[in-house]
């Protein structure tokens, strides 16, 4: 689904795949289970001896899944290389798939006698364990796809999944509504499987994600510019949140209703006309120039609710609050995609302070401001929420504050970091890959990146140097600078032509003389999604075929070290004889590729 032309007439493609409908059932448990629980496990019409959740239980449940929920994350993003092979594993999927199916169903308990009130609490936080996990397995997974992609899937994710819990509230009599919350955690998981592609080290591919490099980024820095502005963002976000679950929802009007139903198909075009109408290339920082104005315009409507334009306040409330919260998950993935940062460190710690957050918001409205429902506290709500989310939004990084903190142009090849392995699984022998290796301190943890073991197979020694002699070693170095030349060379043209990160990964593969099959199993990406990054790559370069790509790779000086240190005498006698001569006449200043593209430096 191509939704969008980008600035030099290539299309960027939005791929509409199973993430939508994935995340968009796990959406339907969270409001169904967290956020409007009170109607899901209400008392039963049908059988009216069913056990049920009281009430006025759905705020502490409420209260104690955000809390243990946003401990849970802080800690998985603060120790992501210290148990990382579990992190995005399948046992951590069955895990918290499990968690969540038995907090859902310990709600049926609140109404206990004696131990009511404390077995929801534990089932909030049950449930609040078990979602940490499933939100850094989603997000991992959503940060392997382009941003466009993302934008899409997350919109219709969000969307679709509000709008059934809503259906769900107002139209499934309990028991019924309850029974299928519980099993809802176990209808998302078998798509959420199949979309966790097996381990980089099983396919000798570099791994794409990589933890913040503690030698180049100041991290105390990166988390305040990161950090606080989520956590004011969130305030606003639960304070929404709470609005629209305990005001608008709870009304019962078809009409009401109609308009939420609505502003979440608004919030979805809102989304995709963004998208397609954007000119440059698209960033988290151009989706938050729409969005503001219209969560703006639903915090102001909260003041309408209790007055004659109750709907229409409704309507943009709701559009507000979907807005919001559809563009803090794009926000976190698209960080993660775009600078290749571990999206576990960046959910865990942006999605636990949201979670915070939202705690502060939830407790702001209803134990405040919506107590009688006075057009007077609503109005003093909804000026305190605009602040903030002013606040927030100002003190939000921009892509290129990040760019600058986590990009450093001028690293030696020889000193880059280790790469940092995402997915578990074992060596091609069959045999565990352990875990361990480099430490570096972040933010007072421990981080552990696990060991990548440069050092060749015996049977690759044996092929490379059969007799062991120094003909052998001097043949190995001089594939060694062959293979080094290579990637040098389509550094220089990915950097020549303005690849980008994704195109100079199929590019490399390209230059290596395979197929866009073999790309689509290399990078987990659709067939569609492969061709498109090859269309570009060849617009870009303003070729046809994958024989012009491997001509202009191949068009490379082949030296090996004796040429080269001939050359380099060269070169100096050259630089000498230069010196010597006379100097009427002013040599041109030579200039580098990035000169060539970008000015002098």
């Amino acid at each position: 689904m191509s939704i969008k032309r980008s600035a030099d007439g290539s299309r960027a493609t939005g791929e509409l795949n199973s993430l939508s409908l994935g995340f968009g059932i796990f959406q339907v448990w969270l409001f169904m289970a967290v956020y409007n629980g009170a109607k899901m496990f209400a008392p039963s019409g049908l059988i009216p001896g069913f056990p049920y959740l009281p009430s006025e239980m759905s705020s502490p449940v409420l209260v104690a899944f955000l809390l243990v929920g946003g401990i849970g994350l802080i800690a998985i993003g603060a120790t992501n290389q210290l148990f990382l092979r579990f992190y995005v594993s399948k046992r951590a999927l069955f895990a918290a798939t499990l968690l969540c199916c038995l907090g859902t169903a310990l709600l049926y308990g609140g109404c206990t006698a004696n131990v009511g009130g404390l077995l929801a609490m534990i089932a909030g936080a049950i449930m609040g364990i078990g979602s940490s996990l499933l939100f850094i397995i989603w997000g991992t997974t959503f940060a392997r796809f382009q941003f466009a992609t993302i934008v899409l899937n997350t919109s219709i994710s969000y969307v679709v999944g509000i709008s059934i819990s809503v259906v769900c509230a107002n139209w499934v009599p309990s028991p019924i509504s309850g029974l299928i919350t519980i099993l809802l955690p176990l209808a998302s998981m078998p798509i959420l499987m199949n979309m966790i592609p097996r381990p980089y080290y099983q396919r000798h591919e570099e791994p794409i994600f990589r933890p913040l490099s503690a030698n180049r980024v100041n991290e105390a820095s990166f988390l305040a510019r990161f950090g606080f502005p989520v956590l004011v963002v969130g305030i606003t976000l639960g304070a929404l949140r709470s609005v629209c679950i305990g005001q608008v929802l709870p009304e019962g009007s078809l009409t009401i209703q109609f308009a939420f139903g609505l502003s979440c198909i608004t919030s979805l075009v809102v989304y995709i006309m963004a998208i397609a109408i954007t000119k440059r290339d698209l960033f988290w920082d151009t989706l938050f120039r729409v969005v503001m104005p219209i969560t703006m315009a639903g915090i102001a409507s909260i003041a309408l609710l209790v007055g004659n334009w109750d709907v229409l306040a409704s309507f943009f409330v709701s559009m507000g609050y979907v807005c919001l919260e559809i563009m803090l998950w794009v926000f976190f993935a698209g960080i993660a995609q775009q600078f290749r940062i571990s999206p576990i460190f960046v959910f865990g710690i942006g999605r636990g302070l949201l979670e915070f957050g939202s705690v502060v918001g939830s407790v702001i409205v209803t134990e405040v401001f919506l107590v009688g429902l006075s057009e007077a506290g609503l109005a003093q709500a909804a000026l305190i929420l605009a602040v903030l989310l002013s606040i927030g939004y100002a003190f939000l990084p921009r892509y290129r504050e990040i760019k600058a903190m986590v990009s450093d142009p001028h690293a030696s090849p020889a000193k880059a970091e280790p790469p940092v392995q995402m997915w578990e699984g074992v060596s091609h022998d069959g045999t565990p890959i352990p875990v361990g290796g480099a430490i570096g301190a972040f933010g007072g943890t421990a981080v552990f990146a696990p060991i990548v073991n440069t050092t060749p197979l015996a049977s690759e020694t044996k092929e490379g140097n059969p007799n062991g002699d120094a003909d052998g070693a001097a043949a190995l170095d001089e594939d060694d600078e062959e293979k080094g030349s290579f990637r040098r060379r389509c550094d220089e043209l990915s950097e020549q032509y303005l690849l980008s990160t994704r195109e100079k990964e199929v590019f490399l593969i390209l230059a290596k003389g395979h197929n866009a099959t073999f790309i689509q199993e290399q990078l987990c990406v659709s067939k569609s999604t492969a061709k498109t990054h090859i269309n570009h790559i060849y617009k870009k370069m303003d070729i046809h075929t994958q024989q012009e790509l491997l001509k202009m790779v191949e068009d490379r000086p082949r030296l090996s070290k004796r040429k080269q240190k001939a050359a380099a005498k060269e070169a100096a006698a050259a630089a000498k004889e230069a010196a010597s001569a006379p100097k009427d006449v002013e040599a041109p200043r030579k200039r580098g590729l990035r000169a060539d593209i970008f000015g002098t430096r």
